[in-house]
């Protein structure tokens, strides 16, 4: 049996399908980005009701405590993985978006808001992966002072 050969698709139908891969690429980051804190928190809310339940033993506490940590460290780092590579997307999908003359619509929030007489003040104004990475922190943090208190 003969394969025959079919030539590669013209360049710009071959750039349109990078594009199109990049795009998608790009949205899965931001869906994993989100997904870490909302399976931290369930994570941090398990660990919290040993940590601090006045029934659980010492060594409970502070294992606790310290998962808590842990868990906290780990969902700030691929958080901000995510979001590292969710942004290198949309920088790439801008860049291309630009050098051929089409909207822009892979810029910085600020500027699609700006655009439309929308404000960027408020609530809005801080990046929500920033405060969500202090707030796993946060967590993290009251890990740390439980397993103190259980060894104290």
């Amino acid at each position: 049996m003969t394969v025959m050969a079919t030539s590669p698709p013209p360049h710009d139908e071959r750039a349109l399908i990078q594009y199109q891969v990049v795009a998608s690429r790009r949205a899965g980051f931001d869906s994993m980005m989100w997904q870490v804190p909302g399976l931290a928190l369930t994570a941090q809310a398990f660990l919290m009701t040993i940590a601090l339940s006045s029934d659980a033993g010492r060594l409970a506490r502070v294992t606790s405590g310290v998962l808590s940590i842990v868990v906290s460290f780990m969902s700030v780092q691929l958080l901000a993985k995510h979001r590292r590579h969710e942004l290198a997307d949309s920088i790439w999908l801008q860049e291309f978006e630009k050098t051929r003359g089409l909207p822009e619509i892979h810029g910085p929030a600020e500027e699609r808001c700006r655009a439309v007489g929308l404000p960027f003040k408020g609530l809005v104004k801080p990046r929500s992966h920033r405060v969500w990475a202090a707030g796993l922190t946060a967590f993290g943090l009251v890990g740390l002072g439980t397993a103190v208190l259980a060894l104290v």
